[in-house]
């Protein structure tokens, strides 16, 4: 008995060190790096900032005023792996230069119009009007656009900025719960300034986006130059943390109505976007309607106005009946179509960024 019992426990270590060696989890749980990529998976994130810019963590040339610490609006988007908003020891693109030195997203929002085929959504954080305190927004992400990306211009300075790049929350095949990331100043490599206020100079020929350290540039006249340490204190933190994870668009709708007003704007964007509108084929598709007993219908008109120039507001299109169904025959489709229309972020009031 003795001797069966100590062969059983020897089969199970060898299993064991095998599911190990092979990255399986003990317990039959084996993620696939490819759960987290499902169809109809849309998964709602909350982002927080949390910066600590202070002159107790970085005395050096602390501003005091004109103007003091702050942070611009915080402009982010997620995308599919093959997006990259900035990348270090890589040039920055000129729209991204432009926010770092001067807060602006136009540039930046011109230049990510064009590449939707990538992005999926898109998000803003408030202004951070002093060197310590916090902003948050929502976004979405789906199986196909898992990375999150955002920049946020340091206020004063010639062209420092924080934020992340291409970070994915599908990791290890689940997406994370909660995630907390200590963020540190970046160079965009377009000014020589060397301190929080100093004017622009431009760098010629431009350089690469660095991390700034303690010794990162290596000139005593730098504001983040501390010698005496090894590390940099993080200037800021991000926490992403998963609100939601809907499997189906019918569960989705479901949920709509609970949401508060901004999610449910986004989420029923992001619908609009994902699904396209159903309906029967026009009768100028010649071969779908075979029966002349069967209702026909016109091509949709084009969508109405907006009914709400800011906010969430609604549109229509119509479409008329050209021959009535008969006995026996197909009955005629809706007639009316709505969809959401608009945008809660419309409705934020836009001002301009001190350009420093």
């Amino acid at each position: 008995m003795h001797t069966k019992l100590v062969l059983l426990l020897s089969m199970v270590a060898i299993t064991v060190q095998r599911a190990t060696a092979a990255g399986n989890p003990i317990g039959g749980a084996v993620f696939s790096e490819e759960s987290c990529h499902k169809t109809g998976v849309l998964v709602f994130y909350r982002i927080k900032l949390v910066t600590s810019w202070s002159k107790k963590l970085f005395p050096k040339h602390y501003p005091e005023f004109r103007p003091p610490p702050q942070w611009s609006m915080t402009f982010g988007q997620t995308h599919n792996d093959s997006f990259h908003l900035f990348q270090l020891k890589h040039p920055a693109s000129v729209p991204v230069a432009t926010f770092a030195e001067t807060g602006q997203a136009a540039a930046l929002e011109e230049s990510l119009a064009g590449q939707q085929d990538v992005l999926f959504d898109e998000f803003r954080l408030p202004k951070i009007r002093k060197g310590k305190g916090e902003s948050e927004a929502t976004f979405f992400v789906d199986g196909t656009h898992s990375s999150v990306s955002f920049i946020t211009k340091i206020i004063p300075s010639p062209d420092w900025f924080i934020g992340v790049d291409s970070f994915n929350l599908c990791s290890r095949g689940r997406w994370l719960e909660k995630v907390t990331i200590p963020i540190h100043p970046l160079d965009a490599g377009t000014s020589s300034g060397l301190t929080f206020t100093s004017p622009k100079w431009p760098t010629n020929p431009r350089g690469l986006v660095e991390r700034i350290t303690a010794r990162y540039p290596l000139h005593f006249a730098s504001s983040f130059f501390y010698p005496e340490i090894k590390h940099l204190p993080p200037i800021a933190h991000v926490t992403f943390t998963k609100i939601k994870e809907y499997h189906n668009h019918n569960n989705v709708h479901k949920k709509v109505k609970k949401l508060k007003y901004k999610q449910r704007t986004k989420l029923l964007r992001k619908l609009n976007q994902r699904q396209p509108q159903l309906g029967a084929v026009d009768s100028s598709s010649g071969n779908d309607i075979l029966s002349d007993k069967d209702c026909r219908v016109s091509a949709w008109s084009a969508w109405s106005p907006c009914s709400k120039t800011c906010g969430l507001g609604k549109r229509n299109r119509t479409r008329n009946v050209l021959q009535s169904h008969r006995l026996g025959g197909v009955e005629c489709p809706a007639l009316i179509e709505t969809e959401w229309c608009g945008s809660a972020r419309q409705c934020a009031e836009v001002d301009g960024y001190f350009r420093w």
